[in-house]
């Protein structure tokens, strides 16, 4: 290669940057790189044998690997022949609509015994459960919504039932169909019998102070 040639490919510095800065930047850039490479190489391995995942990706602090995670997620899916992203689910109330409908109508710790399946649908804010039964709480319109999933109410299957919370996240926009009703505390609920990851979050969100709404991310100017 010609010496014109090498000076052409060489790394230029940016328009008032020193080439002391350039260094330090290439150098940044390079680790970053490194470090993404590393995450996804990382996450396509624990997809591949998932049984060996021990730890949940809300407990990954690097938020590097939860993202590439995600992706890897997104990526089974479609090779599965499903999508993260379909193109429509029918709702039928607003989340606030929903409690107007059914809050007078359910008895604490019942369902409603032969009532029509609904469906709604939410954002996950926080997830909760494990084995045969799962609480998820989701949010829109303003309004939150208790999900109480259990594998006798779920149609289509233990391994239906097993994949869906397998997949879905906080920060998830999920789509629920189910019977209305209420936990034994009086929470007004619904029970699916099916749910469908309508689009997912590849981003981990900060958790929430205890049981409060307040967000652990407090400083605005957080990147």
């Amino acid at each position: 290669m010609s010496e014109d040639k090498r000076q052409q490919n060489a790394p230029q510095p940016l328009e008032g940057e020193t080439k002391n800065a350039m260094k330090k930047r290439l150098k940044a850039e390079k680790a970053a790189k490194m470090k993404a490479e590393k995450a996804a190489a990382r996450a396509a391995k624990e997809a591949a044998n998932p049984k060996k995942k021990e730890a949940k990706e809300e407990e990954i602090l690097d938020p590097t690997a939860y993202k590439a995670n995600r992706e890897q997620t997104v990526k089974q899916l479609e090779k599965e022949g499903s999508t993260a992203y379909p193109h429509k689910f029918h709702v039928d109330y607003r989340l606030p609509d929903f409690a107007t409908e059914f809050m007078e109508k359910t008895t604490d710790g019942e369902r409603l015994e032969g009532a029509t399946i609904v469906s709604v649908a939410g954002r996950i804010e926080s997830v909760r459960g494990q084995g045969k039964l799962f609480f998820y709480d989701i949010r829109g319109d303003g309004a939150k919504l208790q999900i109480m999933s259990d594998l006798k109410t779920y149609a289509t299957g233990e391994e239906a039932f097993k994949k869906i919370h397998r997949t879905i996240k906080r920060g998830d926009v999920i789509g629920v169909r189910g019977i209305a009703g209420k936990s034994k505390k009086g929470e007004l609920s619904i029970f699916p019998v099916e749910m469908q990851l309508l689009s997912p979050c590849l981003h981990m969100l900060p958790q929430n102070k205890g049981d409060s709404a307040q967000a652990a991310l407090t400083n605005p100017e957080t990147r």
